[in-house]
């Protein structure tokens, strides 16, 4: 049990050093999804989130809570605000959920998000 305890140990070491090595501006979702230590589930799962909103956004609900949406992402995934933030931007620099990732930041005025949305209102 102790050499399969140590094996993990490596690999989990190994991982790191390809995530702190790896292009997130090229490849921000695969960043992210390392980073956080995801599988395909849990990113079907925050798809569904952002598929959620998106449809509200194009049915032009009135209204859209943000807050609830960062509460759901915050309690799906049992995270932060600074980790609702990081996958918001890898989303958008991978071009999905542009939409649902602008009206999140439009609603959160931190700096973190002053580029993606001068992005968006660039491109409208």
């Amino acid at each position: 049990m102790e050499e399969f305890e140590k094996r993990i140990e490596k690999l989990e070491y190994q991982i790191s050093l390809l995530i702190s090595t790896m292009d997130s501006d090229k490849y921000p979702v695969e960043s992210m999804i390392l980073y956080l230590k995801w599988n395909n589930e849990d990113l079907n799962k925050a798809h569904d989130i952002f598929e959620k909103y998106d449809n509200k956004l194009e049915t032009k609900e009135e209204d859209i809570d943000w807050t609830a949406f960062e509460y759901e992402l915050r309690e799906t995934f049992d995270i932060d605000y600074q980790t609702v933030k990081t996958i918001i931007t890898s989303f958008y620099k991978n071009r999905q959920w542009s939409g649902v990732c602008y009206y999140y930041a439009k609603s959160h005025g931190c700096m973190e998000f002053h580029s993606l949305i001068r992005d968006f209102e660039q491109h409208i």
